[in-house]
């Protein structure tokens, strides 16, 4: 099921999707569907990196060496 949305997008943004549309042959609508659904699947997180995050700071809270914070942040998939 699709739905129609509204959303204010910058002029200078919209052309580049109208361009890009024409050029692949595609509509505006696939063009910022797929867009949008690269930007979702690249920003999740992984749950085994949420639970290893959730791990180091629930075994010893406020006492994590700098190099488990260190992990802890790269592990932060959804800080993106």
């Amino acid at each position: 099921m699709k739905r129609k949305v509204g959303a204010l997008i910058e002029d200078k943004v919209m052309r580049r999707a109208k361009r890009r549309a024409v050029e692949e042959g595609r509509s505006l609508s696939q063009v910022i569907q797929n867009a949008l659904l690269r930007y979702l699947d690249e920003s999740e997180s992984h749950p085994e990196d949420r639970e290893k995050a959730y791990a180091a700071f629930c075994s010893h809270p406020l006492k994590l060496t700098p190099g488990e914070f260190r992990q802890v942040l790269e592990d932060d998939q959804w800080n993106r």
